[in-house]
Parts: structure tokens; C-alpha cells; sequence
């Protein structure tokens, strides 16, 4: 195909992709990680995200963007909550969500030429909550929320302050 557009031009990617993920499926089946084929559920998800983002790759929409991350970000967890870590359960691991949907909106904020700035704070700002909520649920730290909120709140403040002085300067740099 000299002088012309191939017609898949990332059957690499693509192929590369679906072979990383059968080969760990495979292994994961035959360490006897996997508790059960039900377990997979998440797979068809899996795949509907890295096909979305791989549409995206390829330059057709940045739509797929959000989307094609929030399929592939949570599948992934549901297949790890399936197959790895069984034993922790949604009440103690809800803050992974906000996870995922701050790294969801990460991207998409980033697509084309400028970062928006009103999509990249929230998503940045989900994900900092998120780190601070996890120890929390996980029961890693001894502390209360309420205790540790009481004494860190003006962390706030100055977060605030930085994100509106970033912003300014975002907004008229030359």
C-alpha cells in the first residue's frame, strides 16, 4: 500500500492490546486467581472502553474520550474486585469511584490544543478527595475523619487560593 492511508494503520495496538489481555486473563486462570468464569463479567466492558478510546486514538471524535475512560477505569476495578482483591467490599472501597471519574475527566479536559481549565480543577479536585477519603474506608488511618477534618480544614483555604491564583495566570499569560 505505497502511496496510500492503511486501512487499519494501529492493528498493532489493537491486537497487542487484546493479546495483553487474554494472555492475563489466561494466566490469572491458570494461577487459579480467578474464582470463576463469572468472575469476567467486567470484560465486555473492558473492551467497549478500549474500543471507544481506540476510536479516539484514531482521530474520529474526541467524544469517545469520557466515556471510553469510565468503561475501561471500572471495568478494570470490577475485574480486579472479581479476580485479585475479592475480599474488600463496595462500602469500604466507594472512594475509588471518585477515582475513577476524576481520572475519567482528566483526559478530556486535556483533549485538543488548551487544557480546560473548568474540567481539569473538578476532576483534579474528585481525585484529591478521593485520596483523602480511601485511608478513611480502608481503616489505614487510626484517626477520625471529623478529627483530622477539624485540624487540616484550612488546607482548603490555601488550595483554593493556589487554584485561583493558577487559574489567573492560565487565563492571561501571553
Amino acid at each position: 500500500m505505497s502511496g496510500q492511508e492503511e486501512r487499519f494503520p494501529h492493528k498493532n495496538l489493537v491486537v497487542g492490546i487484546l493479546l495483553l489481555l487474554l494472555g492475563g486473563v489466561l494466566l490469572l486462570w491458570r494461577l487459579g486467581l480467578l474464582p470463576s468464569m463469572g468472575a469476567l463479567w467486567p470484560l465486555p466492558l473492558l473492551v467497549a472502553g478500549l474500543s471507544l478510546l481506540y476510536l479516539n486514538l484514531k482521530g474520529r471524535s474526541q467524544r469517545y474520550i469520557l466515556p471510553g475512560m469510565l468503561l475501561t477505569l471500572g471495568a478494570l476495578y470490577f475485574l480486579l474486585r472479581n479476580t485479585v482483591i475479592p475480599s474488600m467490599s463496595l462500602s469500604r472501597t466507594w472512594p475509588v469511584f471518585m477515582l475513577i471519574i476524576g481520572l475519567s475527566f482528566l483526559p478530556y479536559g486535556f483533549r485538543g490544543k488548551k487544557a480546560w481549565v473548568s474540567i481539569i480543577v473538578p476532576a483534579v479536585a474528585i481525585m484529591g478527595l478521593a485520596v483523602i477519603f480511601l485511608p478513611f474506608s480502608l481503616g489505614l488511618v487510626r484517626e477520625s475523619f471529623t478529627d483530622f477534618a477539624l485540624t487540616w480544614w484550612p488546607t482548603l483555604l490555601l488550595l483554593t487560593g493556589a487554584v485561583l491564583v493558577l487559574s489567573f495566570f492560565v487565563k492571561h499569560r501571553d
